[in-house]
Parts: C-alpha cells; sequence; structure tokens
C-alpha cells in the first residue's frame, strides 16, 4: 500500500512547491510601454524643408528631400514636410519600419506643389 501511496503523496507535494512560484511569475507581469516616437523639421538653406524622425533622443530617419520622387526635391513649405513627417510617424508607431511612400500617397497628402 505504501508503494502505491508513496509516488502519489510525492507528486502532490512537488505540484504544490510549483504552484506558489506560477502565481508568483504572474503578478510580476511587467508593463511594457513602447518607444516615444517623435518628428521635427527643418529648413535646408537654399533648398527647402525636411523632416526628421526619432526614437527617443535616436535618429531614426533624416528626410531631406521628399520621397518616392525621382531627384532630389525639397519640400516647398514647412507645413508640407510635416504633415509627410506626420504621416511618417504614424507608420513607424504602427510597426511598419521602414515605412513605404509612394506618389499616390504624397498626393493624398497633398504635399507636393
Amino acid at each position: 500500500m505504501y508503494k502505491i501511496i508513496l509516488p502519489f503523496l510525492f507528486l502532490l507535494v512537488a505540484c504544490s512547491e510549483n504552484e506558489p512560484k506560477k502565481v508568483i511569475k504572474q503578478h510580476q507581469k511587467e508593463e511594457v510601454v513602447g518607444p516615444k516616437f517623435s518628428y521635427r523639421v527643418n529648413f535646408l538653406e537654399n533648398k527647402g524643408w525636411g523632416y526628421q524622425i526619432f526614437e527617443g533622443a535616436k535618429l531614426l530617419i533624416n528626410q531631406e528631400h521628399i520621397p518616392a520622387v525621382q531627384g532630389l526635391h525639397y519640400f516647398s513649405t514647412k507645413e508640407n514636410a510635416e504633415t509627410m513627417a506626420k504621416y511618417i510617424l504614424a507608420e513607424v508607431e504602427k510597426g511598419n519600419f521602414p515605412p513605404t511612400v509612394t506618389e499616390e500617397i504624397l498626393d493624398s497628402l497633398k504635399v507636393l506643389e
């Protein structure tokens, strides 16, 4: 009879010893806060406007000219550069990195003049 009870008793003790560890682990969940992204628009003397995307203090994207347009064309207004920067920032926050820009997107944002 002891041969039958002893393995079950050992199993019961082993399970009860592990259980508090699982509960403790469940109560130690860490809240993961996403990185803080930001943008800055800058004027390039004698050229036009561009933008930068940051993750905290780290520079992720330095876009001096209009993306998806052949050649080096710059945003003509601060507002157009800011509109594009906000779009790119939203894409990066969604996890789309590197973000893709097409001429259709530029047209829909009305940033080409």
